[in-house]
């Protein structure tokens, strides 16, 4: 059943009256109340004002039109309209704030009663941030580390030799048309096409890759690059399999502003690599057979869990103090703005914060050294050295 709370009728001077706020699913809350008439008319000259800015009558200038004048050709109806949308900014923040209530993202409101010389009735819907019940997030991660064998990665010679070939067909030039009626060319192949033989790996298809002094260097670069790769797949396996173990065990309800936020962001991210690869993504979805709400729709299940691991792992770090150094966060911030400079700034500065609090949870849950705790032991390493020059 869901919670609902009544508010006594206002006192005077208070801007709203027989507030009723309900607890809905997915972390919203409906509030229904009524902005009384004294406080509605208070609004009465800026409602006026604003209109006027934007009307123009024959005979006056835009902004100019009397009041009188003004009333006489919008109406009584009208005016209560943007009366109600001024007052109920106001009216929104005191209840709010007098509810204690820790609203977040844009409110839905619409209003229900609106009549001259009556009571405003609003219906306002709004998500609030969800309560988090943790698990125990640190036997969590100590079960999920024993899960599996630690087996050192190792590069082979024959996987080397694979990619090698994977690059010598890449570098192979694409068979060519020739004109087989020409004097000389009676031996062609039928085809009208000719193959220019694929490049030998050796020291020179080296150098022509890339800086390295022959294929041996060619090689050895070759393997320690795939080692690393390998090396981060497996850490982002363990850590994607360590968050599911997190999600899974955690209590909360996510308001659907949170889910629409990530598929945004998801689309976004799509449509860039899309543009990327030289393909409008009006033209990708057409080849695909699909719409943007069909993507939207695949991506759900996927967007809902980002959101609740960015909610829960934003808990964690509230709870173990851990916060990205400000220096680095700007540092990140001014890198990615160079990279995508159209980008905005405050959208670039949550999504960087985001990513480097999930990296600090993830060390935290991995047993490493938090960028907090380093810098802690940084400090008192630092006051040491200065204790013992006191000496």
């Amino acid at each position: 059943m869901n919670e609902v709370k009544k508010e006594k009728p206002a006192s005077a001077g208070k801007t709203y009256s027989d507030v009723t706020i309900e607890n809905l699913p997915n972390s919203e809350i409906e509030i229904t109340g009524e902005i009384p008439v004294e406080i509605a008319e208070t609004y009465r000259s800026k409602a006026i004002s604003n209109i006027k800015k934007g009307l123009e009558l024959p005979g006056f200038r835009k902004g100019n039109v009397p009041d009188e004048m003004v009333m006489s050709h919008i109406g009584e109806t009208e005016l209560m309209k943007e009366i109600a949308e001024e007052a109920l900014g106001k009216t929104y923040a005191d209840i709010v704030t007098d509810n204690k209530l820790d609203v977040v993202g844009r409110p839905q409101v619409t209003i229900t009663k609106l009549a001259p010389k009556n009571p405003v009735g609003f219906k306002i819907k709004s998500a609030i941030f969800p309560t988090i019940e943790l698990p125990d997030y640190k036997k969590i991660a100590k079960e999920e580390s024993k899960k599996g064998k630690k087996e050192e990665i190792v590069i082979s010679d024959e996987d080397v030799d694979k990619e090698l070939k994977r690059l010598q067909q890449m570098m192979t030039p694409p068979p060519t048309e020739v004109d087989t009626t020409k004097e000389g060319t009676k031996d062609a192949p039928d085809s009208g096409k000719t193959t220019v033989g694929a490049p030998e790996i050796n020291d020179e298809f080296a150098q022509t890759i890339g800086a390295f002094k022959d294929l041996k260097d060619l090689k050895e670069k070759m393997k320690e690059q795939m080692k690393m790769e390998r090396e981060q797949k497996e850490a982002e396996k363990k850590r994607i399999a360590l968050a599911d173990a997190v999600i899974s065990k955690s209590k909360l309800d996510v308001p659907n502003l949170f889910i629409e936020g990530e598929i945004e962001q998801m689309i976004a991210s799509f449509t860039d690599r899309v543009t990327k690869a030289g393909m409008k993504m009006d033209d990708y979805l057409k080849q695909v057979g699909k719409t943007m709400e069909d993507l939207k729709k695949e991506w759900k299940p996927d967007a809902e869990k980002r959101a609740k691991l960015q909610l829960i792992f934003n808990e964690i770090a509230k709870k173990e103090n851990l916060t990205p150094s400000p220096e680095k966060l700007a540092r990140e911030i001014t890198h990615i703005q160079e990279h995508y400079p159209e980008a905005n700034k405050e959208s670039v500065a949550v999504y960087v914060t985001a990513q480097m609090t999930n990296d600090m949870v993830f060390n935290l849950l991995e047993g490493k050294k938090t960028e907090t705790e380093t810098t802690e032991n940084e400090e008192e390493h630092v006051h040491d050295e200065n204790c013992d020059h006191d000496h």
